[in-house]
């Protein structure tokens, strides 16, 4: 019974979904929102025309997840992360698809405020990527061509956890990526504990 009363004190995706502001999705009316859900309800193709009279789709809700193809070259996931037992933030990832990919991250409260990202996690700078303390000649040769920072954002559906992809080594030449990835992780991999993503050591 407890466990019962816990799960249905939170609020699913879906209602968060209906109360969220159009300012957070511009492109999405309220109406277009209460449609994917009942279209995701009816097991039909969540698909709405939004504002730009583009198409929008919406590709995974669950209760506390969801994926939007936004527009072709935006994606957007939100995740919900227990901050206690009926409390929870929301974590969205937004990514612009371009010749080199990229994304921001933001959290919100049950008000749909904005909250500090660095209260909820430190996020990465391009030296965490480096997978080598050696500080050799060509080490330093490599690294020094990093002088551009990209990374990707995947949230997780099943699980609370984040991977950060480091995709700045698209920027580069062939050349020069053959040259740097010898002394790159390729990703960095956070989980939700105590109120906070928390990156792999």
């Amino acid at each position: 019974m407890a466990v019962a009363f816990q799960a249905s004190a939170r609020t699913p995706m879906r209602q968060w979904l209906v109360e969220m502001p159009d300012s957070v999705m511009p492109l999405l009316t309220k109406n277009d929102r209460l449609d994917f859900i009942d279209f995701n309800d009816a097991k039909m193709a969540a698909v709405v025309t939004n504002r730009m009279e583009g198409r929008s789709r919406m590709d995974t809700l669950t209760a506390d997840y969801v994926h939007f193809a936004y527009t072709p070259s935006t994606e957007v996931e939100m995740k919900l992360l227990p901050v206690n037992d009926s409390t929870d933030v929301l974590c969205m990832v937004t990514t612009i698809k371009a010749a080199v990919n990229d994304s921001r991250i933001a959290f919100f409260d049950e008000a749909w405020q904005p909250l500090k990202v660095s209260d909820y996690m430190a996020e990465p700078c391009v030296e965490d990527f480096r997978s080598t303390t050696t500080q050799d000649d060509s080490a330093r040769r490599a690294w020094s061509k990093m002088d551009t920072f990209f990374r990707t954002y995947h949230l997780c559906a099943e699980e609370a956890t984040l991977k950060c992809v480091l995709t700045a080594l698209d920027y580069l030449s062939k050349e020069d990526r053959e040259e740097v990835e010898p002394y790159v992780r390729q990703s960095l991999n956070y989980r939700w504990t105590n109120g906070r993503l928390v990156g792999d050591e």
